[in-house]
């Protein structure tokens, strides 16, 4: 958004003249296309949202910074004015709300109405239970900020499923995804006793008799699995023996197969992907004991499951396909929406836009004490 307004006299009177007669116009929509509309509701979202993330670039730099302390008129965000920055912003939300809308028409894609109503329950809650009253001074309903926050992601998902997925234009081939699997991918088995306890409010070490007794068995459960060949299952079972776990008392194991560059970096982390396949080894970890077990990740390959195959008796241990194609594809398919974005033909209505602007939304933030 330039800012037009710097002139004097006869000029800033022809533009005030200018905004009167256009703010009177249509202001019922802000962006369209021959398939979609923006409407004003969803717009000023769009700039409630654009100013949430101003605040938060601000703060990376003066953490202390809130809605009323910045000055919004001097205030720059990336050598920009930060007015300027955030309308961008809402505009780019506004953009793709009405671009997917497009999208879905042109690739035959129909929301799911059981979808959409699932997800939008729980917005449905914040908006009544947190954003009422102020949406309400906005002009936001609970339909626009629903819409807006809800559709263009199914349609996301959807779109990439039919680009990507099993008959797909883009279709990645299944030796593909298993390989992309079987490289990125970790499957693994731990559990784990304290070796600590709480004294006057404070973690002191467990006496020697008990931690030998711990790590004992903790050496036994790794021979279980190296030596007699045992499953994890089985090292549960003599767990619950040893600690005299009762039924439906908690058992400290985890069994999960994770994209490895999503496992934030931790000492157990760490020791989970330095382990070697098919071998349990003991590790003492920040005043925890661990039998850290690593499968081999090809035997999970007959796991990796489309959401619309039927997935038997071992449900719960499905890998989703589609989130492995996620994480090969995401970057080709951000790209392409990009390029759609960037070819995407609309109308802009100035009476609509000029009327719901950034300023007027910063103004009622300030006026409702939203800091």
């Amino acid at each position: 958004m330039k800012n037009i307004i710097k002139a004097a006299g006869a000029v800033v009177c022809a533009a005030a003249v200018l905004c009167a007669s256009g703010c009177s116009g249509n202001t019922k929509w802000a962006y369209k296309t021959d398939k979609a509309e923006l409407g004003n509701g969803q717009w000023i979202y769009c700039t409630f949202e654009g100013v949430s993330l101003a605040i938060s670039e601000v703060q990376k730099t003066d953490e202390k910074a809130d809605l009323n302390s910045i000055d919004w008129d001097k205030q720059e965000i990336d050598g920009e004015p930060a007015k300027d920055w955030i309308y961008a912003k809402a505009k780019e939300a506004g953009l793709n709300y009405i671009m997917m809308e497009g999208l879905a028409i042109d690739n035959g894609i129909t929301v799911d109405e059981t979808v959409f109503n699932a997800n939008k329950s729980s917005y449905s809650y914040f908006y009544n239970n947190y954003y009422k009253d102020l949406f309400t001074k906005l002009g936001v309903s609970e339909d626009s900020y629903c819409e807006v926050s809800i559709r263009p992601n199914i349609i996301s998902d959807e779109l990439f499923n039919k680009m990507y997925g099993t008959g797909g234009v883009r279709e990645v081939p299944k030796a593909d995804v298993e390989k992309f699997f079987t490289d990125n991918y970790v499957s693994y088995y731990y559990i784990s006793c304290d070796m600590t306890k709480t004294e006057n409010d404070e973690a002191v070490d467990l006496d020697k008799e008990t931690a030998d007794k711990y790590k004992a068995n903790f050496n036994k459960y790794a021979a279980m699995i190296n030596t007699d060949k045992k499953t994890p299952a089985d090292v549960t079972a003599q767990y619950k023996v040893d600690f005299e776990i009762k039924d439906g008392e908690t058992v400290p194991e985890v069994s999960e197969t994770s994209y490895k560059d999503n496992m934030q970096t931790s000492e157990l982390n760490t020791a989970i992907l330095e382990a070697k396949e098919g071998e349990a080894a003991v590790k003492e970890i920040s005043g925890k004991l661990y039998l850290i077990y690593r499968y081999d990740i090809s035997s999970k390959v007959p796991l990796i499951k489309a959401n619309d195959e039927d997935t038997g008796d071992d449900a719960a241990e499905i890998i989703s396909k589609e989130d492995i194609l996620k994480k090969m594809k995401i970057d080709d398919f951000n790209q392409y929406l990009k390029e759609e974005r960037d070819k995407l033909q609309y109308d802009r209505n100035d009476a609509c836009v000029h009327k719901y602007d950034v300023s007027r939304t910063i103004n009622i933030l300030k006026e409702t004490g939203n800091s």
